[in-house]
């Protein structure tokens, strides 16, 4: 499949005339309608209303690709519009474009979703695809395009095509100021917390470091002293809080994903539990982890 497969002159707006990409996605909205791609109007229309994207992706200052999963769509549908000239989101001179992408389709094809988002962002990466679509005058020359039309639609993407392999961990011994010390030098948000043949026993994140260290650190940056109020562990013995352990700060129930899991899957799943960031597991042991910015940088192409 490549993305000949889903253009069509009548979702192009050349010339896009518009002032936001906001007001730029609602034109080509009108467009998906007039064609006949959106088989619910009203609930569209309220969905661009109520769930506008905030997670709008941007190529590289290239182009703005504003996406929605929603069953008002009969099937996946791409509007495409061109500016004259440049529009920026938020007022922000360093986040503008002319070129602007819509990306719709039913929540029940979130593969195809993902695919096709890919797809689009690596044809607008392209130096001859972006002049072309600036030079475009019609619908038509925007269609016309090679290196737009020709660009393939990659196959289903896989947890570990994406995942990274080489995962920072810590054990459930360790201490949280020593935890703090290594993510800090690593950049990382998150680590598995493991034991001794690689199992995952629970998830440290930024957030259980902030609850049991930032007290300590206000105290100190308030009153210049280094005293610190203990706290108690399971275990019963006050300690201070960098000398608290990872097992009692941790989350112990983590949801892990398996190798062979689509990335569509995996996207739902961050959606309907409300997380971000995924160890993945080989027959009980940790081999990699995932987060929802690894997931962006594939579809992106990075």
């Amino acid at each position: 499949m490549r993305l000949r497969d889903l253009l069509d002159e009548r979702r192009v707006v050349v010339p896009l005339e518009t002032e936001s990409v906001r007001e730029a996605t609602v034109r080509l909205a009108q467009a998906l309608v007039a064609s006949g791609a959106v088989a619910d109007e009203e609930r569209f229309a309220e969905v661009l209303k109520s769930d506008w994207p905030e997670d709008i992706v941007s190529v590289a200052g290239r182009a703005f690709l504003p996406h929605f999963r929603t069953d008002a769509v009969s099937s996946l549908a791409l509007g495409i519009g061109v500016a004259p000239q440049p529009i920026c989101r938020g007022n922000d001179p360093n986040r503008c474009a002319r070129v602007v992408v819509l990306i719709a389709a039913p929540t029940r094809e979130a593969s195809e979703y993902l695919r096709a988002m890919s797809a689009v962002a690596r044809a607008l990466a392209s130096d001859e695809v972006l002049a072309g679509l600036h030079a475009a005058r019609t619908p038509d020359d925007v269609v016309a395009i090679a290196g737009l039309r020709d660009t393939p639609v990659p196959a289903e993407v896989t947890v570990h095509d994406v995942m990274t392999s080489n995962v920072l961990t810590v054990g459930p011994d360790t201490s949280l100021g020593e935890a703090a010390r290594v993510m800090l030098a690593r950049g990382v948000r998150a680590v598995p917390v493991t034991g001794e043949n690689g199992e995952v026993l629970g998830l440290l994140t930024d957030g259980h470091l902030l609850t049991h260290l930032l007290p300590q650190t206000v105290q100190q940056l308030s009153t210049g002293q280094m005293k610190a109020v203990k706290r108690r562990t399971a275990r019963g013995s006050p300690v201070a809080p960098r000398e608290v352990q990872v097992r009692d700060a941790m989350d112990r129930t983590v949801l892990c994903l398996a190798e062979d899991q689509t990335i569509a899957d995996v996207a739902a799943l961050m959606l309907a539990k409300d997380v971000d960031r995924f160890p993945v597991t080989r027959d009980g042991a940790l081999v990699g982890f995932l987060t929802r910015g690894d997931i962006v940088r594939k579809l992106l192409g990075y």
